[in-house]
């Protein structure tokens, strides 16, 4: 049987990268065969690139993720955007776009810029995206149809299903993070679920944010891809290999 794929997590965050050893091995006895290491900064780049170098089961992604923007030195960013054409970074993500309300409040206009700026950076480098969506859902559907050349995978799907199928008619991959299972009782939520066809779905664990108790203890890590695997299969009705392979053949079909 082949190993579950966690698509999206933030391993050399500063959260979760002192503990990495422990984490990868929690992952690799959960039976996790390869996970994307998402980096929202260049001192978490080159600790990805050092795990990977030394595990192949990691892979690599970095940009500029839409909260960060106005924290982020102009300098730092420009280093950020190079990375992108290094052939053992993966994937430009995460990018996007966030309308959600918080301490610091990035303008939309400056949000849709570096959006934009990256999927070019994207298109030019011939790499996936990977996209951050939250309460944002029509803009981010019309600069992705606008812009995006390449293939791309909105993670930690939240945007129902009409736009679901407007994302899967532009070659978007949908991704279902631990928030799937937080919101398993939205009766959008398992329709989506339920309906993304088998060829476009990935699965996350999008550690160490956002996951319900019931699926983690102190430290959510890459192994809660498991329950979210789980909460597929049940809206589907589906064995869990089906899903393990497709996830791994839609994976590896991006990435390799």
């Amino acid at each position: 049987m082949k190993g579950m794929i966690d698509s999206h997590a933030h391993i050399c965050g500063k959260e979760l990268f002192p503990g990495w050893r422990e984490i990868t091995a929690k992952a690799k006895e959960a039976g996790i065969e390869r996970i994307m290491i998402v980096c929202r900064n260049v001192e978490e780049v080159k600790r990805a690139l050092e795990l990977a170098a030394n595990d192949s089961m990691f892979d690599v992604a970095s940009g500029l993720y839409p909260n960060d923007i106005l924290r982020m030195p102009y300098e730092e960013w420009g280093q950020l955007m190079e990375l992108a054409g290094d052939p053992r970074v993966k994937a430009v993500g995460e990018i996007g776009m966030d309308y959600s309300f918080y301490e610091t409040v990035v303008p939309k206009v400056l949000q849709k810029e570096v959006f934009v700026r990256q999927m070019e950076l994207a298109n030019k480098v011939k790499k996936p995206v990977i996209i951050h969506m939250r309460n944002a859902t029509e803009d981010t559907r019309r600069y992705i149809k606008g812009h995006l050349k390449v293939p791309g995978i909105i993670h930690g799907y939240s945007g129902g299903y009409k736009a679901m199928k407007d994302f899967l008619d532009m070659g978007i991959y949908i991704s279902f993070s631990p928030a799937a299972i937080l919101e398993s009782e939205h009766e959008d939520t398992g329709k989506v679920a339920g309906e993304v066809p088998l060829d476009r779905i990935l699965v996350e664990s999008n550690a160490p944010f956002k996951a319900p108790t019931s699926m983690t203890g102190t430290v959510h890590g890459p192994e809660t891809v498991a329950g979210v695997m789980d909460y597929i299969c049940r809206v589907r009705g589906i064995k869990k290999e089906t899903l393990v392979e497709a996830v791994y053949d839609n994976y590896r079909g991006l990435f390799s």
